[in-house]
């Protein structure tokens, strides 16, 4: 029997995205925003794809027949121009169903072309929870804002969901309740709360065991100029654990700053100890008391955030370990890791989400992974949570010109971690601005577990063929686990 397999999509916005969208105000950052939904297939055999599209009032937008995509491989719509009989402009949500098991992501960003450019990436949700927790939100903090599109994966109406916000010491500083119709999303825009006062802040999301929520959140700044244009896109996440894994930390690395949000999801106080591990040589830092709700982290690109033996440690790219110190039932904890460059080129930035152990598996995918396609080139970074050496290879598939191939590589206890920039793969044409790829990858580590991310960004140094993009044009998604 075929398994039918549901993603549950939030696509903020498709179209286009006004200030003023269905008779509902939005401060929106300014500016017409697109989506693209990449699919992977996970399976060895063709899948067959669906993707239906909900309006905000939870009426079918466009029931639109994706076709095939072939074993391992993955397929991209950029909806523009990719998917005709959508509304203009339209912001809504959507399922993707297949017949095969299937991952998928979505880019929310200006349509290419743009000056300065913003796009932040999401994933989409295999297993939607009846709570969801944010990490980082804000409004007007220091020129930054933010808002999470929460989609209802019910069949029926969800009355009352809610939301209630965090401040940074860990108190409740507001609650709002909505209900949201079946299969549509509704935005929670914090920069037009006037209940929440002007700050940082963490957030818990509530619906009920018949109506599980999908939560996308993104938090940006004003977009006026190329150096003020980031745009973070992040999941919501559903579960917290008491150890976390984030495969990607950086330190004064080519400009680029890692920071930390660790959010208290259990019912009691807690502290943690981060353990950074940056060539093999391991830093700790322990937190102050994280009350229930709060949220805590440090920017690597503030000494005095760190801990003192990290003092002059500087170039690095690492992996991280956050654990809770004394832990019990009540403690629970979720992170996200940022990663931003406000030197050059200033403005780009993304988020991406912690791992749990048990999110680890044997063998990751990541949907797509670009090499001087269109300007773009990606990087893959690995890290293993199991103990032992792991034995691995990460397969490149795409649907171009370029033969699969694959990349072996190990992982120890003393270095867990392990990163590729795609367009330096030894299957990738040689020389330069000639490698067109847009593919999967596929990362199997027989016998381990494995956690990862995959980027991507416009690279000018790498491809001049399109010219010089400003603004912010990095992302990053989490591997799938397969």
């Amino acid at each position: 029997m075929k398994r039918l397999t549901r993603v549950m999509v939030i696509l903020s916005v498709l179209a286009a995205m006004m200030a003023v969208f269905g008779g509902a105000a939005y401060a929106f950052p300014g500016g017409t925003w697109v989506s693209g939904v990449t699919v992977a297939n996970l399976s060895s055999e063709l899948a067959t794809v669906n993707i239906k599209f909900y309006k905000q009032d939870g009426s079918t937008a466009l029931d639109f027949d994706a076709g095939t995509i072939a074993a391992n491989k993955a397929k991209t719509w950029y909806l523009p121009t990719q998917v005709s009989g959508l509304p203009d402009p339209f912001i809504g949500s959507a399922v993707v169903s297949s017949d095969k098991e299937i991952a998928a992501i979505v880019n929310t960003q200006f349509p290419s072309g743009s000056d300065p450019m913003r796009v932040g990436t999401s994933t989409g949700v295999g297993t939607p929870t009846e709570t969801v927790y944010a990490t980082q939100l804000m409004k007007n903090y220091g020129g930054w804002n933010s808002y999470c599109a929460v989609q209802n994966t019910g069949s029926t109406e969800a009355t009352g969901v809610q939301v209630t916000y965090y401040d940074a010491d860990g108190n409740v500083e507001d609650t709002d309740t909505q209900n949201i119709a079946a299969y549509a999303s509704y935005i929670f825009d914090q920069s037009d709360d006037s209940e929440l006062a002007d700050g940082m802040y963490s957030a818990k999301f509530v619906g009920d065991s018949s109506h599980p929520l999908a939560v996308v959140c993104n938090f940006y700044n004003s977009g006026a100029a190329a150096d003020s244009s980031q745009f973070h896109s992040y999941n919501g996440l559903g579960a917290g654990g008491t150890t976390l894994y984030i495969p990607r930390v950086v330190k004064d690395y080519y400009d680029y700053q890692s920071g930390l949000k660790i959010q208290n999801v259990g019912s009691e106080a807690l502290d943690v100890t981060v353990t950074y591990t940056f060539g093999g040589t391991d830093y700790t830092q322990t937190s102050p008391s994280i009350g229930p709700g709060q949220s805590w982290g440090p920017y690597m690109g503030s000494e005095a955030q760190l801990p003192s033996s990290m003092a002059g440690v500087s170039q690095v790219s690492g992996s991280a370990i956050v654990a809770i110190n004394s832990p019990n039932a009540n403690k629970q904890i979720i992170a996200t890791i940022n990663e931003d460059n406000r030197v050059d080129p200033a403005g780009r930035g993304v988020t991406y989400e912690a791992a749990l152990e048990s999110d680890a598996t044997a063998s990751l995918v990541f949907p797509q992974v670009t090499s001087e396609y269109y300007g773009y080139c990606s990087g893959v970074q690995v890290q293993k949570v199991s103990s032992g050496t792991a034995s691995c290879t990460a397969s490149f598939s795409a649907m171009g010109s370029i033969s699969a191939f694959d990349e072996t590589f190990s992982l120890t206890d003393s270095d867990p971690s392990w990163d590729i920039f795609a367009p330096n793969g030894s299957g990738m044409v040689a020389g330069v601005e000639n490698d067109n790829y847009n593919g999967s990858v596929t990362v199997s580590c027989p016998g381990a577990e494995v956690i990862g991310i995959s980027n991507l960004s416009f690279r000018y140094d790498r491809d001049t063929r399109y010219g010089d993009v400003a603004g912010d044009t990095f992302t990053t998604a989490r591997g799938i686990n397969k």
